[in-house]
């Protein structure tokens, strides 16, 4: 705003800049976003929010970002015999990709593949009506009415699906591979660590879930 003033000032339009003498020292730090507690993911699991709840569910089990979820199509979804089942995270007629790195494909907990079967489209969208921007505010509602979830945004459900794999000892350019982080250093194969599995099963069985 100041450059801007200054502007006016050279054009003419104005004969002092009125915010000359104030300075910035430091530019302000954002604060980061926290990392959801176990206690909050129980909140989350258990909400009754028709819109968010899917989407929440699968931000937890597959560390995909809301972007992705909103974008992903029901024939994206492939299966890999007794492996399970699998999401390809692919630029689409929805939504493009952050970068190269978040083109992967991510296994899907058995907790997904029930809501696959039963509650969500088998063809095109599997969340049509959700955008972005309609998550936001989905879960700045989910904040308004839980005092619990106050500091934390859609995109925790990420950061705890990635504190999972950490906990559980997963190797870290494994975990890079599945939620799409550049610093993946090995293809993204069908297979899983076993640590993988047990992390997020006993991440899911937070309070009886």
């Amino acid at each position: 705003m100041s450059a801007f003033l200054d502007w006016c000032v050279r054009e003419g339009e104005i004969e002092v800049n009125p915010w000359e003498s104030l300075q910035v020292e430091e530019p302000p730090i954002p604060e980061p976003y926290k990392v959801l507690s176990d206690k909050q993911v129980e909140l989350l699991l258990h909400t009754e929010d028709r819109a968010l709840k899917g989407a929440l569910l699968f931000g937890l089990l597959t560390g995909l970002r809301s972007g992705e979820i909103a974008g992903l199509m029901a024939d994206e979804v492939i299966s890999k015999g007794n492996l399970g089942r699998f999401a390809v995270v692919q630029p689409n007629s929805i939504r493009l990709l952050k970068s190269r790195a978040a083109e992967r494909v991510v296994p899907l907990h058995p907790r997904l593949e029930q809501l696959l079967d039963r509650a969500l489209p088998k063809s095109g969208r599997l969340f049509p009506s959700l955008t972005v921007d309609r998550v936001v505010k989905g879960y700045a509602k989910l904040r308004r009415r839980h005092p619990e979830l106050r500091g934390t945004v859609f995109h925790g459900t990420r950061k705890w699906f990635i504190t999972q794999c950490e906990r559980t000892g997963v190797p870290e350019h494994y975990t890079a591979s599945l939620v799409g982080h550049q610093s993946a250093r090995s293809a993204n194969k069908l297979t899983c660590p076993s640590s993988y599995k047990v992390g997020l099963q006993s991440g899911l069985s937070i309070g009886g879930s």
